[in-house]
């Protein structure tokens, strides 16, 4: 942190200790104030999966079965390594993607551990 910046930090805390109210600042490693700071959890949605498994490597590992399906063709993908969830979430997306809204339907067979696709007709 500069000098001046420091300076306007100092300033700032001042004033918001002059009107009693509580505030945290995270300037850096440091916290200034009485409020507890709560870190956020890292998204759990749908980026969660590339965050685990590497930028594309789900793509990369679904996209073989569902590329060259032809209308009332089925594709059955393996979970293999990956969890089911995220096999069934990076396929869906891609199937929207390639097929369109309504070019495809798909399930999650937990039993079987497989990705089931259904390509449609538009």
């Amino acid at each position: 942190m500069l000098e001046i910046q420091k300076v306007v930090l100092i300033k700032a805390i001042k004033l918001l200790n002059s009107i009693d109210v509580e505030y945290a600042i995270l300037a850096g490693e440091e916290k200034h104030g009485t409020l507890e700071v709560v870190v956020k959890k890292r998204h759990e949605g749908k980026r969660a999966f590339s965050y685990k498994y590497g930028r594309g490597t789900l793509l990369n590992y679904v996209k073989p079965y569902i590329a060259d399906l032809k209308v009332g063709e089925v594709a059955y993908i393996p979970a293999g390594d990956y969890e089911l969830q995220a096999i069934a979430s990076t396929a869906a997306s891609y199937a929207h993607g390639t097929f369109g809204t309504g070019g495809y339907t798909g399930r999650a067979d937990k039993e079987k551990n497989v990705y089931e696709i259904l390509r449609l007709e538009v």
